[in-house]
């Protein structure tokens, strides 16, 4: 199914810091320009199309009536819209990850990386720091779906 991504994959950035994109991956993007930006809980990364990227982030934060004179929205666009990258995928479906990011977020040249289909983003991970998040979580799978769920969160 385009545009619906899925899956986990393990991978490594190579020794220039480029990330290849498991073919499954970019069949399910089905764009050769990406946006890599920071992930919402500040712990990894998001990777997504632009198209998307545009649609459901940047136009409504930049187009909400009078967001320069709110403080919050000022800062969500400078901390996230901000650091947004749009990234190419070469001939080999490979994207360069800028080295500050690379730094920021632990994925080292030669180092392990997790990527996560999360529905409409790939969530790009350090393994090591995705397994403390995991470890640490406070709720099952199934009762953190209860909780949704049952409140009416969807």
């Amino acid at each position: 199914m385009k545009g619906f991504l899925t899956g986990m994959y393990n991978t490594k950035l190579d020794d220039k810091g480029r990330l290849t994109l498991p073919a499954r991956l970019r069949n399910q993007l089905a764009a050769e320009q990406v946006q890599i930006l920071p992930g919402l809980d500040g712990n990894h990364l998001m990777l997504m199309t632009e198209e998307r990227f545009e649609k459901e982030y940047y136009e409504p934060l930049i187009s909400t009536p009078m967001a320069q004179f709110d403080s919050r929205i000022r800062s969500l666009i400078r901390r996230f819209i901000g650091p947004a990258e749009s990234l190419t995928l070469d001939g080999s479906g490979r994207i360069n990850i800028p080295l500050s990011t690379r730094e920021k977020y632990g994925l080292f040249n030669k180092g392990d990386v997790l990527l996560i289909g999360a529905g409409t983003t790939v969530e790009i991970w350090n393994p090591e720091t995705y397994k403390e998040v995991e470890e640490n979580e406070e709720l099952s799978l199934g009762e953190l779906a209860q909780t949704i769920f049952n409140k009416g969160g969807f």
